[in-house]
């Protein structure tokens, strides 16, 4: 019984009067497994809320997530996603630079403008790489495109967002609970050097928790990964 209490209050405190598509209690874990084309578990996700603030109508927090892949050998990495919303909007922006910092060995505890700046030089960053949902956005309402690319694994990636489409409201069950999520879809085209691959992604966004389910789809309409939120703790 205390358990179902604590969880729904853990729920209830991630939500706000502001219709933000994120979480902004601090401590607050977000589990994921992302699975790979064939249904298989492939890594456990785990965001946590590490920073939230206020100023005025502006919200923000920052997650930082932990992937662990299965057997796999140095099967640990980080990423961080920057979340604010600012009474209409909430734009997330994936910090790309934040696993190449950890995994120089450098100290998180660091990880400043400076630091980020430094990254972006180093691995040749440029273009826009943020997320931007709208409250009460229509469904065929368009997305505008975006690109970046940067210097991965010492190869040149470039990145295409097109086509992207809110597709309306929808509720999504999973082991977390149930949510009424607003969905979208786009596509995702990746070029490394010469070889280009793309991808149909649909994502599901919850107010006050964030990403709750993504799907990925070749171009035949085959199944290339998943993504699920499975559990929600403080």
């Amino acid at each position: 019984m205390k358990k179902t209490i604590l969880f729904i209050f853990v729920i209830l405190a991630c939500h706000v009067s502001h219709a933000q598509y994120f979480c902004t209690t601090e401590g607050t874990e977000l589990h994921y497994v992302n699975y790979d084309e064939a249904g298989q578990s492939v890594s456990n996700e785990t965001a946590v809320v590490g920073y939230a603030g206020r100023n005025g109508e502006n919200v923000s927090a920052s997650y930082i997530n932990k992937i662990v892949t299965n057997k796999q050998k140095g099967n640990t990495s980080y990423t961080r996603f920057d979340w604010n919303y600012d009474g209409n909007q909430t734009v997330c922006v994936e910090d790309l630079m934040f696993g190449p910092y950890i995994d120089s060995d450098s100290d998180p505890a660091k990880y400043d403008t400076a630091a980020r700046t430094a990254m972006q030089e180093e691995l040749k960053f440029k273009g826009n790489n943020a997320l931007v949902l709208k409250r009460q956005a229509k469904a065929g309402e368009s997305m505008p495109d975006r690109s970046y690319s940067l210097i991965a694994n010492m190869l040149k990636n470039e990145i295409t967002i097109s086509g992207a489409t809110y597709m309306g409201e929808e509720r999504i069950s999973t082991t977390a609970g149930k949510f009424d999520c607003l969905k979208i879809s786009y596509l995702k085209r990746t070029k490394v050097l010469l070889k280009s691959t793309t991808h149909r992604i649909n994502e599901w966004y919850a107010e006050g928790i964030g990403l709750v389910k993504s799907e990925s789809f070749d171009m035949k309409g085959k199944p290339a990964g998943k993504t699920l939120l499975v559990k929600i703790v403080k």
